[in-house]
């Protein structure tokens, strides 16, 4: 059995209470990120999953948390809820591996792990980078506020 990791527990947990309150709203637009049924495995299994096959740093889960502010940020009309949820946390964390990180996968090993096709995530990554513009530097400065941030929800201490 996988190790509990704090960070990622964190992160779901925070992302599990939006999810709460986003579920019950009535949703007008639907991006090509929005499934038609929710998929199955909770976000806090799938961050697992995604951490222990892509082998990515911890940071890259931060910077992919400060992606998906920044896209509810730019877009409201987007609302991250169980429907797209894993498809947006897949992007994001995928999209701060291929920045961040110096080894990374092609995107046919992302689909895998992600639960998605390879055609998908190719539409699904051209239009996250669209949707953030191509803006995917993180200064020093917001890192640390976010680290710091999850420090404090989780009570946990960053390497």
């Amino acid at each position: 059995m996988q190790q509990s990791n704090p960070i990622l527990l964190t992160i779901s947990n925070i992302l599990d209470e939006i999810i709460k309150e986003t579920d019950t709203l009535e949703i007008e637009y639907n991006s090509i990120f929005h499934a038609n049924k929710a998929p199955s495995i909770t976000i806090y299994n799938y961050l697992q999953r995604i951490a222990k096959y892509t082998h990515c740093s911890e940071q890259c889960f931060v910077i992919a948390l400060i992606y998906l502010d920044r896209l509810q940020e730019k877009h409201t009309y987007l609302v991250l809820n169980s429907h797209c949820i894993h498809r947006f946390l897949l992007m994001s964390i995928m999209t701060a591996i291929k920045f961040q990180d110096d080894d990374y996968y092609k995107n046919e090993y992302y689909a895998k792990v992600g639960g998605v096709n390879l055609k998908e995530i190719n539409v699904l990554e051209q239009e996250f980078l669209e949707y953030m513009d191509y803006q995917l530097f993180v200064d020093d400065q917001q890192y640390a506020i976010y680290e710091k941030k999850l420090q404090e929800f989780g009570e946990i201490e960053m390497p």
